[in-house]
């Protein structure tokens, strides 16, 4: 009897020291941004740069697909009213059946855990009108690519933001919904790094 106590005791003292060892949801939000900007200082603005460009073959299979390039990145600073992370996006997508580039930007705020177990975490950036997440930025195990849900956003010409032939929301479907977008050089993005508050153009009526 003493023998069960004993290894019954052992076994209650291994599943508290586990419970301690999990790492909490802030050590989460941490390591995601340690991984995401391959630094562990924030002191100043750090930024990430993701592209992706679709061969004739893959559009080929996937017809209903009108993406053909994608270039995102991803931005965090610290706020100085509470010392925590807010991060944004600039995006440029290519259309196959429109000319030109179209941008997106938007500050999406924290990162946040994605799921009941906690053990996922994303960057929800809601700027779209429609329903749906929006935008929603995940990074992959690897740290080398991030996985970009887009449900709605909206999309413009840079060189004629008021113009609203220019300016769309850009609705997510079967074949538009989930890009995988791999991790390149910061000087691919240089393009899309700004030092103001430039405005974001209305919404399309």
């Amino acid at each position: 009897m003493r023998k069960i106590r004993l290894l019954t005791a052992a076994f209650a003292g291994l599943l508290a020291s586990g419970a301690v060892a999990a790492p909490s949801n802030e050590a989460k939000l941490g390591d995601f941004a340690q991984r995401m900007f391959a630094t562990n200082s924030f002191e100043q603005k750090v930024s990430a740069c993701f592209v992706r460009t679709y061969d004739a073959g893959h559009l080929a299979r996937h017809r209903r697909q009108t993406v053909s390039a994608l270039k995102m990145l991803v931005s965090a600073e610290t706020l100085t009213e509470d010392g925590q992370l807010s991060y944004s996006y600039e995006l440029v997508i290519k259309f196959r059946n429109r000319p030109g580039d179209y941008v997106s930007r938007f500050r999406c705020g924290r990162a946040h855990m994605a799921d009941a177990k906690g053990t996922r975490v994303a960057v929800t950036c809601h700027d779209g009108c429609e329903g749906g997440d929006g935008v929603v930025i995940a990074l992959a195990p690897d740290s080398k690519t991030i996985h970009v849900r887009i449900d709605s956003v909206s999309v413009w010409l840079p060189d004629k933001p008021s113009d609203a032939d220019g300016h769309f929301e850009f609705q997510g479907g079967p074949d538009n919904h989930v890009f995988r977008l791999d991790r390149v050089d910061l000087e691919n993005c240089k393009s899309l790094i700004r030092g103001g508050d430039e405005a974001v153009p209305s919404q399309p009526q």
